[in-house]
């Protein structure tokens, strides 16, 4: 703390000391050009006596300033604050400055009264707390641009290392393996249904590729890039996976961070569905709450207590996932894991509702997909 201000004093003491030579030097000038009695010497050791008193104000007047700045949300209690400071610390300044001009400048005492000289000198230096306040200002909103231009290149790079983790998941070698095995099978007895297999892993993976630098899409485009997913996904488990989905239609504009259901419908499939013997079942939900939008992942799969009453550690898509919301919406979202009441896992999503401009895709909602 006394490092910082130390550091503002001698900035401010260099910076006043400049002012001080400059009004000096302008009014050498003036009482020249008037015949003035003043000398250089006066006119300096007077400016730098001024100077000095304020580079000792400036490190208060900086803190003040750092610490109530002005926001639109505020500054009806920040601005009587500073006016009132203001007058003060121009007043105390004064009294200083007033007090010791005669061993300054050399000159007798002035006619004028002690407080009459200091109010008048208060008023003519006020200026000064603004400057500095300004300054600040200033500074502080510059810290804040950098600092949210700093949130943004993490979010780039969060950004871009999700869609990486997307593409890992989704082009995995035992992905890939499965897929194109159950393509191979599909072909020597459902040609059709092994070319719309195909086609379904070409266009789950174009969409990957087009969304890269995408912070949110409509809900509908990441139900349909899901969708795909999904239909892969059901190829394999044939019989064994069931989805299902209860979208409101006035979801559907919402904007979501972009490919935030796939991981989380894969962590679904891959610890819920796929140990059981049993056919599985997926519900994804959405709905608009107030000024939010809710979404649901459930299944019925073994739960998050299934390892001895104990959750297990979250993965890196959970992670991932968590990191990416933080980023986009701060402190404005939860996601949150729960057993269901029934067995299996749900995993609930809060992010503020904000709609698309843009048209929307044609999604079945309200549907169970087999």
């Amino acid at each position: 703390m006394l490092k910082q201000w130390g550091r503002v004093w001698a900035i401010g003491f260099v910076l006043w000391t400049v002012l001080a030579f400059l009004s000096a030097a302008g009014a050498h000038v003036y009482t020249a050009s008037m015949g003035g009695p003043e000398s250089w010497a006066q006119l300096l050791a007077w400016n730098i006596t001024i100077s000095f008193v304020w580079s000792l104000l400036t490190p208060p007047i900086y803190a003040l300033a750092k610490r109530f700045t002005f926001d639109r949300s505020n500054w009806k209690l920040v601005l009587p604050m500073h006016l009132a400071a203001s007058v003060t610390l121009a007043f105390l300044g004064a009294s200083l400055i007033v007090w010791v001009e005669p061993w300054v400048t050399w000159t007798p005492e002035p006619h004028v009264s002690f407080l009459a000289h200091t109010l008048s000198r208060a008023f003519m230096d006020i200026q000064r707390y603004w400057y500095i306040l300004l300054i600040t200002q200033a500074i502080a909103y510059y810290g804040k641009y950098r600092e949210r231009e700093l949130e943004s290149s993490q979010l780039e790079a969060q950004l871009a290392y999700a869609q990486l983790e997307v593409l890992k998941i989704q082009l995995e070698p035992h992905f890939l393996f499965n897929t194109l095995n159950s393509i191979a099978a599909l072909a020597r007895n459902d040609g059709p249904a092994a070319e719309n297999m195909t086609l379904q892993l070409a266009d789950l993976l174009r969409f990957s590729l087009d969304a890269v630098g995408v912070h949110e899409v409509p809900l509908s485009r990441e139900l349909t890039v899901l969708q795909k997913y999904i239909d892969i996904q059901q190829t394999r488990f044939q019989d064994r996976l069931q989805v299902e989905l209860d979208i409101a239609a006035n979801t559907l504009p919402a904007l979501v961070p972009n490919f935030i259901l796939q991981p989380l419908v894969e962590n679904a499939i891959r610890h819920g569905i796929g140990p059981r013997l049993a056919p599985g079942r997926i519900c994804i939900k959405s709905r608009q709450v107030f000024d939010e939008l809710w979404m649901e992942i459930c299944d019925n799969g073994q739960g998050l207590t299934r390892y001895r009453g104990v959750v297990p550690p979250e993965g890196v898509g959970l992670h991932n996932t968590r990191a990416r919301l933080q980023q986009l919406y701060s402190h404005d979202h939860t996601l949150t894991l729960e057993d269901a009441a029934g067995g299996g896992c749900i995993v609930k999503i809060h992010i503020p509702f904000r709609s698309s401009s843009e048209e929307t895709i044609t999604t079945h909602a309200h549907s169970s997909v087999a």
